[in-house]
């Protein structure tokens, strides 16, 4: 296929009912760009609970069930959410058997009570109690080179790294492969206040470490 036809393909396919029409049809062409598009994601989110190598199996595995159920997707949610649940079973059973994590719906109040930033930082000298007494430090006026260096970087993914593991499948869905928060509600199972109190609180931890990692 040359470069015109395979754009021209990139966007029929952009349309989901045609994309899942050629997938029910058997199309290889398709299913090769829905696995171009959705691969590296998976594996990403699939890292959260296991290792890079299981995380390659466990996608592996979830393409392999994709082709077996595809013929029968009604099309509830989204196609890509459909993909995600379907992954997300497969590697929480895996890290579950692996004593990897504590599984996602396991996780009761015990873990989430803890409120996401220290009380006393939220102590206004007018306002009281539940405001922010001063504004963080000014990033946008450092050299851009500062902002995006890898050492900055750095200190994000390790934040993000050691946020429990249903505040990482939020942040991870919602910063970082750029979901709407009904799309994280549908594929994760949670309500939409939930889905806000844990994208909150793993922001608010990511903020600590840049402001620690910023006034430094």
């Amino acid at each position: 296929m040359d470069q015109a036809a395979e754009r021209g393909a990139d966007e029929r396919w952009a349309h989901e009912p045609t994309l899942v029409s050629a997938l029910q049809a058997g199309d290889g062409a398709a299913f090769r760009f829905f696995v171009e598009s959705l691969h590296a994601p998976l594996i990403r989110m699939a890292r959260i609970y296991v290792p890079a190598a299981l995380a390659e199996e466990v996608v592996q595995d979830t393409w392999l069930a994709v082709t077996r159920s595809v013929g029968s997707f009604e099309g509830r949610a989204s196609l890509k959410t459909w993909v995600y649940r379907i992954m997300l079973n497969k590697v929480r059973t895996l890290a579950t058997r692996e004593h990897k994590i504590i599984p996602f719906a396991s996780v009761g109040p015990g873990i989430d009570a803890a409120p996401s930033v220290e009380p006393e930082r939220l102590l206004h000298p007018e306002f009281g109690a539940g405001y922010w007494p001063a504004p963080p430090s000014r990033w946008d006026t450092r050299p851009e080179h500062q902002l995006m260096a890898a050492e900055t970087m750095k200190v994000v993914g390790e934040a993000i790294a050691q946020l429990p593991a249903a505040q990482r499948e939020v942040i991870s869905l919602r910063d970082i492969e750029g979901w709407s928060s009904d799309e994280v509600c549908n594929a994760l199972g949670v309500s939409s206040v939930n889905q806000r109190v844990l994208l909150h609180r793993a922001r608010a931890s990511v903020r600590a470490a840049l402001e620690e990692y910023f006034d430094d």
